[in-house]
């Protein structure tokens, strides 16, 4: 029984070889260059892991249904008939014929990537050579095609992005000259910044210079008032020919000189001559000139010394007052220059954001105007000689294994359901009686006689021993 379920089997598996319609598949070939040709890149170094992921992602890309699209329009196949005829089984009519053909041919597409390298291999199937070849060439060309709109569409939509932003950067850019521009002009900013630190640094040793001057007026005002103070201390207690602007007067000590030497004359002319006499007058008139002149200079001295304490007050004022102004002129032209450079600071920032805008979008808008790849087309497909399926070898092959299972399978199925006993298990499982002995097995003789007397039984007719086998027993 085995033999023929195996013989059964072959049988059909070469029936089916010869029966089945013939299929062709055609096998191209396109090879993708993972690190990527670009032109406008400057990274072309890519992981092995990312290498690998990237031709996974292309293998995808062909057995996608944007490509299929390509290859029906190329092919035209909406308007093949045997498309249209399982359309209209299939769908009743509703629909799209062209997602329908897409979803058809992918599949009969089969894509392998190759193990060690990066070229990818496309085979289509079908009953025509010609056709098998033409369908796997369009969909190389159609995922050429697909690659390319994938490159280049995404760069048009960020060059236009990019157009929109340079735009607007132009004009934030233009705002912030402007800003900075009026302010130079309301602030008389003229010069690089080299030169305003060094008007800074100018304004600096000036406020230095003011500051020395001003320390300098400040020690000759306390000298001033020194000696004024000590006039008037001296005028308080009647003594102000004895103050110290007097001694150190010259002018007073020779006139001091001479008024002791005309009171000493007059002393003598007053014991000599009565008041009458006209030596006496003259000595008395004398005396009373230089005695006049002496206090008209002793005042003259401590009116100087007055106005020269004044004069040191005014100037120290002054000095103060320039040193303020000259502090808080500093003060103006740092915050100046703080708000300047802030002002500086947003003009650069924008101009730089508008050149890397401007950089960008050029390079952006140069990528969307390629039209070329990292793929390209290794092998066309050619008509094949021979069809890929069915094949006899292999056909007789699986049939063979198939067969040898199903036999295995029938005999395993035929002893598990045989109701005979075969052993004293099956009597005590199948009945419950108790087995007491068992003979021990005999030769194929003594199987053959119980076989023969079941036969015989059967036929109501009682069987004969043999002596061979009656001695065996």
């Amino acid at each position: 029984m085995s033999m023929w379920i195996l013989f059964w089997v072959l049988a059909v598996a070469v029936a089916a070889s010869f029966l089945l319609p013939k299929r062709y598949t055609g096998e191209g070939a396109v090879v993708v260059d993972a690190r990527g040709i670009d032109p406008l890149s400057q990274d072309g170094v890519m992981q092995a892991q990312q290498e690998s992921n990237y031709v996974a992602t292309q293998v995808d890309v062909i057995e996608s249904h944007n490509v299929a699209l390509k290859v029906v329009d190329r092919m035209k196949l909406t308007t093949d008939p045997d498309i249209v005829e399982k359309f209209q089984d299939k769908t009743g009519g509703v629909g799209s014929i062209r997602d329908f053909a897409a979803d058809e041919i992918l599949k009969k597409l089969t894509v392998k990537p190759s193990r060690d390298s990066d070229v990818i291999f496309v085979q289509f199937t079908s009953k025509s050579p010609q056709a098998a070849a033409d369908i796997t060439n369009a969909f190389s060309e159609g995922y050429i095609q697909a690659s390319l709109e994938l490159k280049v569409d995404p760069a048009r939509r960020q060059a236009g992005w990019f157009g929109q932003q340079v735009d607007e950067l132009r004009v934030a850019l233009e705002t912030a000259q402007r800003k900075l521009s009026a302010y130079q002009a309301q602030h008389g900013i003229i010069g690089t910044d080299e030169t305003k630190d060094n008007k800074l640094d100018v304004e600096t040793a000036r406020l230095t210079e003011i500051s020395n001057r001003f320390v300098d007026a400040q020690a000759a005002m306390y000298d001033a008032e020194t000696r004024q103070r000590q006039m008037s201390e001296a005028a308080a207690k009647g003594l102000s020919d004895e103050s110290v602007n007097v001694q150190q007067n010259p002018l007073l000590q020779n006139l001091k000189t001479e008024l002791a030497r005309s009171t000493a004359k007059f002393a003598q002319v007053s014991q000599r001559y009565d008041h009458n006499h006209p030596q006496y007058i003259s000595a008395q008139a004398e005396l009373e000139a230089l005695r006049n002149k002496v206090a008209t200079e002793v005042s003259n001295a401590n009116a100087a010394v007055e106005r020269e304490a004044r004069v040191a007050r005014q100037n120290m004022a002054d000095l103060q007052r320039a040193m303020d102004q000259q502090r808080k002129r500093i003060l103006d032209l740092q915050h100046t220059q703080d708000d300047y450079g802030v002002l500086k600071r947003d003009e650069e920032s924008a101009r730089t954001a508008y050149d890397s805008a401007m950089q960008r979008g050029g390079q952006t808008k140069l990528e969307s105007h390629l039209n070329n790849t990292n793929t390209a087309i290794l092998n066309y497909a050619f008509p094949p000689m021979k069809p890929s399926s069915p094949r006899l070898l292999l056909n007789l092959a699986l049939g063979f294994i198939l067969g040898c299972m199903l036999a295995v399978g029938a005999s395993l199925t035929k002893e598990r359901f045989d109701p005979r006993i075969h052993s004293h298990v099956d009597l005590l499982e199948g009945t419950g009686i108790a087995v007491l002995a068992e003979l021990p097995q005999v030769h194929i003789a003594i199987r053959q006689y119980r076989r023969r007397r079941g036969w015989f039984r059967s036929k109501g007719k009682r069987p004969r021993l043999e002596p061979r086998i009656v001695e065996k027993l």
